[in-house]
């Protein structure tokens, strides 16, 4: 039986996160703090506050450090390219969604880099702007703010975080994106060195839904 990759992205949140990102897919999908996961004017808070453990202040002054770079894909990781596509993921009932591995190097994790109660988890906001569908939350078709981000540690000691699915809304038909530009803006902000900013212009890509 072939894997519904939205449904899927949905079961992977830890409990008490999807508690609070109540619809979003597979690690967020807008400002986890209204009905769909986002929030017009207040950022999400995980759990546990920086103020509430023993662990220093982080500190932000100077250059950035470390890398992040952007793909597409489900189980695996195919690099997004600045005037590339960006390829729209059908699951069930009509849902579909974009997703969006990352992958870091040279930054700092918590001791246990899956856990995203830690204040030391880097954190993501993101914004996805598709020409005449900028009408979501900051005038945006997407938008995501202050996501503590978990990662694995993959061999060559790099990190990745599965995917962040992007889920389209309910009141947008995906395939009137299909050939529109769109821009990809995403900044990651260690715990303990300035943020990193990555961008694409890109076009959206969309097959025919299945059956």
């Amino acid at each position: 039986m072939l894997r519904d990759p939205i449904s899927s992205a949905v079961r992977l949140l830890p409990a008490a996160l999807l508690a609070v990102l109540a619809t979003t897919g597979c690690p967020a999908e807008d400002d986890p703090m209204s009905s769909d996961g986002g929030s017009e004017t207040e950022s999400a808070t995980t759990a546990v506050d920086a103020t509430d453990t023993d662990t220093p202040p982080s500190t932000t002054d100077g250059p950035p450090t470390g890398t992040v770079e952007l793909g597409w894909g489900i189980d695996s990781f195919t690099p997004l390219q600045d005037g590339g596509e960006f390829r729209v993921v059908w699951g069930t009932q009509g849902a579909a969604m974009f997703p969006m591995p990352v992958r870091a190097s040279g930054i700092t994790l918590p001791d246990d880099p899956s856990d995203f109660l830690d204040p030391r988890a880097p954190k993501m906001n993101l914004e996805l702007d598709i020409e005449g569908h900028n009408d979501g939350f900051g005038g945006h078709f997407k938008r995501i703010a202050n996501y503590a981000m978990t990662f694995e540690v993959l061999d060559d000691g790099t990190y990745e975080f599965l995917y962040v699915a992007i889920l389209i809304p309910d009141d947008k038909d995906p395939l009137e994106l299909a050939g529109l530009p769109a821009h990809l803006w995403v900044e990651v902000t260690p715990y303990d060195s300035p943020p990193i900013v990555v961008e694409y212009d890109l076009t959206v890509v969309v097959d025919d839904p299945p059956g």
